[in-house]
């Protein structure tokens, strides 16, 4: 639009200046080696015009000839686009309809012309691996991590899921770890982590995890106690058949203060070293417990204690029985007080438990000391309210 109005201006001064300068014309040379032109300046100035619309005539051409040629190659790279897309879409479309050689098919055919192939890839990979092609599945992760290097994360997520579904627990196990080295705490590699450290049992690796699930708000405030149970009761077990009793005390000495006396932790603790006969040590840890806050939890782990001398616990129950009214404290005691032959003692406590909270399984000792009295009215009164409460 300028050029043109250009040429306009041009066009309209040599229309009011022409006929002024008709009859002095001027004279113009231009002289290049053995080559001269003369002429007037009037034609110099229509030839300067002429020659400068040849070269916007020439511009123009070329631009519609070049022009075609981009068109043309626009038109082929949009077609490509066009079919990568509508394969992928249709492979996505078979995966979810879990027909994974369809699928595997035609999201590796949608990588043709795919700058944005790693999804491509990914779920090829999935496919492939549903497939039974373990190979062809490290292939497509491969492919997936030199078309897309800054998808690290992304690319080792999906291997690390797809090995962990797989049942290959180690290379999961190695994946997660590098990944945390890497990324941090991401929160679908914390979620992954926690299913990869409890099946592989790396229960303080898991601990730490839950910690940080809770702390992100990814695992629900009810579930994270049970997972952490859970988590304890797994190390109990591995660290009591590897290592027995002294493993479990050298592990519970590792934990915090505020760890060892968790009811939900000591108690599992003290379970396991019963059943490895380590009684001595159990009760120890379960007279500290109970120091901290009277457990019904410790008070039931208390019951399985076999002990040479009950005296000294007997004693420290009943000083907290003196303060303390609860049902389970005077359940334990006369249960303890059976094992410790005072069967006197052991129908009071018992009468107290019920007392405060009927349970079936008092009611049953309460019938059986009955029944060593020959009080048998007593005694089917007992066993009739162990029945009423039986579930």
């Amino acid at each position: 639009m300028i050029r043109l109005a250009i040429i306009v201006a041009i066009l309209v001064a040599g229309l009011i200046i022409g006929p002024d300068i008709t009859g002095q014309q001027g004279y113009v040379l231009v002289a290049a080696a053995d080559y001269t032109i003369e002429t007037t300046v009037t034609v110099f100035l229509v030839g300067v015009v002429l020659f400068y619309l040849l070269l916007l005539l020439i511009e123009w051409l070329l631009g519609r000839i070049f022009g075609v040629s981009h068109r043309t190659r626009n038109w082929f790279a949009g077609r490509r686009r066009r079919k990568a897309l509508s394969y992928t879409q249709s492979g996505m479309q078979a995966l979810v309809a879990e027909d994974y050689a369809t699928a595997e098919k035609m999201l590796l055919k949608g990588t043709k012309g795919n700058d944005q192939a790693l999804l491509n890839y990914l779920n090829a990979a999935t496919a492939a691996q549903a497939l039974g092609h373990e190979e062809k599945r490290d292939d497509y992760l491969r492919q997936a991590h030199e078309q897309s290097p800054g998808a690290g994360l992304a690319v080792g997520l999906t291997q690390a899921r797809l090995q962990y579904q797989q049942g290959q627990l180690e290379q999961a196990l190695a994946g997660v770890r590098q990944l945390g080295q890497e990324y941090g705490s991401q929160p679908a590699l914390l979620k992954l982590q926690k299913d990869v450290y409890f099946a592989t049992g790396e229960w303080s690796s898991l601990l730490t995890t839950l910690e940080a699930l809770a702390s992100q708000g990814l695992i629900e405030a009810d579930e994270q106690p049970l997972l952490k149970q859970q988590a304890y009761a797994g190390w109990f077990d591995s660290t009591a058949n590897a290592d027995g009793s002294e493993g479990l005390i050298t592990l519970w000495q590792g934990l915090s203060r505020k760890e060892k006396y968790q009811a939900e932790i000591l108690a599992p603790l003290c379970d396991r070293l019963i059943g490895l006969k380590a009684h001595k040590e159990a009760q120890q840890l379960l007279l500290e417990g109970l120091n901290k806050q009277t457990d019904p939890r410790l008070l039931a782990c208390m019951t399985r204690l076999q002990l040479s001398d009950y005296h000294p616990l007997l004693t420290e129950l009943e000083k907290r029985a003196k303060k303390e009214t609860l049902p389970e404290l005077h359940s334990t005691l006369g249960q303890l007080y059976l094992k410790d032959n005072k069967p006197e003692a052991a129908d009071a406590h018992l009468q107290q438990a019920v007392a405060l909270k009927p349970c079936a399984g008092d009611y049953v000792l309460l019938a059986g000391l009955a029944e060593k009295r020959k009080e048998l009215a007593k005694a089917n009164d007992y066993y009739r309210h162990s029945l009423a409460l039986a579930p």
